[in-house]
């Protein structure tokens, strides 16, 4: 898995004016240095101010900031089937003033952001990049979506932006991929289907309702009731924490990590058109396939495990309904990616005071992100955690070099993490590291690479120097 260059991405960004190329690239390299930093640290005061001009500069978007990005992650996905989890995210600025076209609360200013992340259906987290992104401001309920101009263009409903953004990423593809896109409830909608269906495209999205099904009296979430057992596997649930925004924990409570045994039905059933949806709009039923999965014997007073998934990918075996497990089992890495932004890259602390100035700064730090969950999911997953470590050799000498990285000599990938938390100041070994450790970790590490290379660079530097006379 090749993984993303920060400086090289933002050096093919078109902005119009070569000075703004220029000082798009300076931004990439202090980025690479250590994405978490502010950007009053990481500038002097005339790079500040240049940073202000550009963020806010009309000519800078971030269509074009991320076009490079996107690009790349379609070249590092190559023509074959790949997955696009998509799903929103609140991003909350706290103060008591506003921010210019942002959801002012009084305490908050809100904003809503969108991606579209390209995965592969490997064991192994790979993951290519963003394909897609798009800023939503909710304000009285309505939702408006931030276009490349700037403006706030009203929305119909919230759901609009799960087709929107399928759409967007549709017709960017390469003609010869296969895309399937994985949502969570928030995109169980009748006419999402059809029209992902209708693209040529595959879906895998997680069910919120009981919806009615062209059989008398029966419903979807009976469907498969008495149902054979297709499928059991035994998995790690992952932890969730009780501190994220209200709408996540509506439709993911927090929970402790824990075992679990989950077993599987798969069927197939043909769903009637919501009757609020007008005549016209959409076919009068469709047919899908669906996976219930269930666990089993759940610890005492916690709710057990139950997903419906709703799908337009065979479940005539155990192998299919597998694959439509493990489809949906790789959403966790747009949650992953979420953090990664706004913890190892301190989105939510940035002082920009418009929105202009905020998107073109999400632009700039999501492939940073990127970049920190490649590495970060490398060195946790079971699957890749003990291959070779993807290191440069110079990367490898240096770290080696390094006292506290305490690097053995065949690095695996989870050495390579473990080293850049200790770095980072990991207090609890035995402990998962988590963002901000990484994330000053690899700020550490970068900057002492700096001086290797510069070092490699003139080995004849110190036989140069004149001898002290005695």
């Amino acid at each position: 898995m090749s993984v993303v260059d920060l400086e090289a991405e933002l050096g093919m960004v078109e902005l119009g004016d070569r000075r703004r190329s220029v000082r798009a690239v300076a931004i990439g390299r202090e980025l690479a240095d250590d994405p978490s930093r502010s950007f009053p640290s990481m500038f002097d005061s005339a790079g500040l101010e240049a940073w202000y001009r550009f963020s806010n500069s009309e000519a800078v978007s971030p269509g074009r900031l991320l076009a490079p990005h996107f690009s790349g992650a379609w070249a590092r996905a190559g023509e074959r089937q790949c997955l696009i989890v998509h799903d929103t995210t609140e991003v909350s600025f706290p103060g008591e003033s506003e921010r210019e076209g942002l959801h002012f609360t009084g305490t908050r200013n809100l904003l809503h952001l969108h991606v579209s992340l390209a995965v592969e259906l490997t064991e192994a987290p790979v993951v290519h990049g963003l394909v897609g992104a798009n800023a939503y401001v909710l304000r009285g309920g309505l939702w408006g979506e931030v276009k490349e101009s700037g403006e706030l263009e009203a929305l119909g409903s919230g759901s609009e932006r799960w087709e929107n953004a399928a759409r967007q990423v549709n017709s960017a593809a390469p003609s010869s991929s296969s895309l399937v896109h994985v949502m969570d409830r928030e995109a169980d909608d009748y006419t999402l289907w059809v029209a992902i269906m209708g693209m040529g495209d595959d879906f895998v999205i997680r069910s919120a309702r009981n919806r009615r099904t062209t059989e008398p009296a029966v419903y979807l979430f009976d469907r498969l009731v008495g149902a054979p057992i297709l499928l059991q596997r035994e998995v790690i649930l992952s932890r969730r924490s009780p501190q994220r925004p209200p709408s996540d924990r509506k439709y993911h409570p927090s929970r402790e990590s824990r075992p679990a045994v989950l077993s599987a039905r798969a069927g197939t059933v043909e769903i009637l058109r919501s009757k609020r949806l007008p005549a016209g709009s959409a076919p009068p039923s469709m047919t899908v396939n669906v996976v219930e999965v269930v666990e089993q014997n759940p610890p005492e007073g916690v709710d057990p495990v139950a997903w419906r998934l709703i799908t337009s990918l065979p479940v005539a075996t155990p192998a299919d309904v597998a694959t439509v497990i493990d489809i949906y089992r790789k959403r966790w890495l747009v949650e992953e990616f979420f953090k990664a932004l706004k913890t190892g890259c301190s989105l939510e602390e940035r002082q920009a005071e418009s929105r202009r100035a905020l998107l073109n700064t999400i632009a700039v730090l999501a492939p940073a992100a990127i970049r920190l969950l490649q590495v970060r999911a490398l060195g946790r997953n079971a699957a890749t955690r003990d291959e070779p470590a993807q290191l440069s050799e110079d990367e490898r000498s240096a770290l080696m070099a390094m006292p506290r990285a305490k690097l053995p000599r065949n690095p695996s990938n989870r050495d390579v993490m473990l080293a850049m938390a200790r770095l980072g100041g990991l207090l609890k070994p035995k402990h998962e590291p988590g963002w901000l450790v990484l994330g000053r970790g690899y700020a550490v590490f970068a900057q002492f690479l700096e001086g290797w290379m510069a070092a490699k660079s003139a080995p004849s530097l110190r036989r140069s120097r004149p001898r002290r006379q005695l």
